[in-house]
């Protein structure tokens, strides 16, 4: 069996953003959804505007459709798949709309200046990835998407802050990945017990994982920590643990010539039937499809 060590980061896209001359950020229209798992230095605030997928985010992963809306931090690894080009249907792309803006764009004490103190908080939650909740709030930004371009100078910045802003208030959201990155896209530990459990599922995932253990590394008994689980990330333990694997498989599935018996056993499967059933319970296809189709694709 290969050794594991080879696969545990797989190859990223990194991507240079080229702004205008005019204006140190962006408002980009894509047509369909076509690159593979990537990573950039700007924030995105991507709202989707047709189409269905998956939305891969950090260590997260969750189905989007038109209208939902997402805000991903800087440098954090992202990959949209559309089920359209995915099962063949060129009459069915997924689209979008984004905002791309860096970090530079906002002052270096931002966390200290109670003026910027809703738009830092979201940007800090942005880590994660976080996908809004509400419809309306999505067309309403998307709205003011799509006038930016009309604007010049000052008047463009004040509009982003003007839409940061307002997500800042929204409390219809829910973070995308359970675990943080940084700017150098390094996995942050946490200290709540969500985060604790995401840390051991990262470490140990490639093995048997039994609750017990879980809970004992988190120091809270197993039904508290269950409870507290799901109201953190609206999943239970074992399906975070099932994406995780599914995810890892995903990329090794992409970038790598293993069988997929191969990949079942690197992503911590025994069973291969356990494997393919929980592959296409969260990817809706067989893992040989997906390699099929993803090779396709790209």
């Amino acid at each position: 069996m290969p050794d594991n060590r080879i696969y545990l980061h797989m190859a990223i896209l990194e991507r240079k953003i080229v702004h205008g001359v005019e204006s140190s950020f962006s408002h980009i229209v894509y047509p369909h959804f076509v690159l593979p798992r990537h990573r950039h230095a700007e924030f995105e605030l991507m709202v989707v505007t047709s189409g269905s997928g998956k939305q891969f985010v950090g260590e997260g992963v969750a189905e989007y459709e038109a209208g939902d809306m997402a805000l991903i931090g800087s440098s954090v690894p992202h990959l949209h798949l559309c089920n359209g080009t995915l099962n063949g249907e060129t009459d069915n792309p997924s689209a979008g709309e984004a905002l791309q803006f860096p970090p530079s764009l906002f002052p270096a004490d931002m966390e200290d200046l109670p003026d910027f103190s809703r738009i830092a908080r979201l940007l800090r939650k942005s880590r994660y990835g976080i996908r809004f909740r509400n419809p309306v709030l999505s067309a309403h930004v998307l709205d003011l998407m799509q006038e930016i371009d009309r604007l010049s100078g000052i008047e463009r910045v004040i509009r982003l802050f003007r839409i940061l802003d307002t997500l800042g208030q929204s409390s219809e959201y829910a973070l995308l990945s359970g675990v943080e990155y940084n700017a150098e896209n390094r996995i942050i530990g946490g200290a709540d017990p969500a985060s604790r459990v995401y840390t051991y599922l990262f470490n140990h995932f490639r093995e048997p994982v039994e609750l017990a253990a879980v809970a004992a590394y988190t120091g809270m008994n197993p039904a508290a920590l269950c409870r507290a689980f799901r109201q953190r990330t609206d999943k239970s333990i074992f399906r975070c643990l099932a994406e995780i694997r599914v995810e890892h498989a995903c990329k090794l599935l992409t970038h790598s010539k293993l069988t997929v018996s191969q990949i079942a056993y690197e992503s911590g499967y025994n069973n291969l039937s356990h494997f393919n059933r929980q592959f296409m319970g969260i990817m809706r296809r067989t893992p040989t499809d997906y390699r099929s189709q993803i090779n396709a694709a790209f």
